[in-house]
């Protein structure tokens, strides 16, 4: 019997070698944050980090939608998958105190506070998503 695990991008045959990964380059899936003093500092320096930011989760329905408006639109966003790292509900936390908001997705555009997935899905239809990209 063939047995199937998906994770992180990965498909791995039980007893097998890795029979397929599909590359994603701008998710980040560190086990920690140590690099960093505060989950505050972790956060801010991720959001400046890229033009799109995302923090997410990886079993999160909406996360998964912004995930792929994103794809979609052929934009790369940078993905932080916070039920991966060891420290993600510090830094869902520290977002709180940023932003307001303590949900995921959480979504950064330009270092500017976006939203969750309804807000980011309503701004890539009334072109606000494009607006704030330039």
């Amino acid at each position: 019997m063939k047995v199937f695990l998906a994770m992180l991008g990965s498909v791995v045959l039980a007893g097998a070698a890795v029979a397929f990964r599909a590359a994603a380059p701008t998710t980040v899936m560190r086990a920690s944050t140590v690099a960093f003093a505060t989950p505050v500092e972790f956060a801010k320096s991720e959001i400046a980090s890229s033009d799109v930011v995302v923090f997410s989760k990886t079993y999160c329905p909406y996360c998964t939608a912004t995930k792929q408006l994103f794809s979609g639109m052929n934009i790369d966003a940078k993905v932080i998958e916070l039920d991966k790292l060891d420290n993600g509900s510090e830094i869902q936390s520290a977002l709180l105190d940023i932003t307001g908001q303590r949900t995921v997705p959480n979504v950064f555009i330009k270092g500017k506070h976006l939203g969750g997935n309804d807000v980011t899905q309503a701004a890539a239809k009334n072109g606000k998503l494009k607006e704030m990209l330039g």
